[in-house]
């Protein structure tokens, strides 16, 4: 297909707040499927249920809210992709295969890789503020 013709379908696209509406419509679906069918999805709100009441008991700072949120959301997003990949994968090739074992497994590790940048900016951020907490009960 060369230029000029993907320019016209581009152009065809509807635009505005349908397209919108039906873009908002479908990405709350694959959320939707995610928390419903994903066994990561329990762990993944387990650890939201955690850092959130974390942070509001140990009152963070609005920088700190920040880091968190992001943490918590870049974290889901990763964990969406990795769904999306290992579907297509599943729908690709329903049998063993090598290369979708290397993708799946490769969508599995930037999870399992954000989850561990997790626990460590969990650590850095709630470890000092449990202790300063600590000490004042003491």
């Amino acid at each position: 297909m060369d230029m000029e013709s993907k320019d016209k379908d581009y152009q065809k696209k509807k635009v505005g707040a349908r397209r919108l509406i039906s873009v908002i419509k479908y990405s709350l679906e694959g959320i939707r499927y995610f928390f419903k069918y994903e066994r990561s999805a329990v762990v993944y709100v387990i650890a939201a249920i955690i850092g959130i009441t974390g942070a509001w008991m140990l009152q963070m700072s609005p920088m700190e809210w920040l880091v968190i949120l992001f943490v918590l959301l870049t974290t889901l997003a990763v964990e969406l992709l990795n769904t999306a990949i290992e579907a297509i994968c599943d729908l690709v090739s329903p049998e063993y295969n090598p290369l979708v074992k290397i993708a799946k497994d490769c969508g599995s590790g930037a999870t399992f890789v954000l989850s561990v940048v997790g626990i460590v900016v969990g650590l850095i951020m709630y470890v000092p503020k449990i202790i300063e907490w600590i000490e004042l009960i003491w």
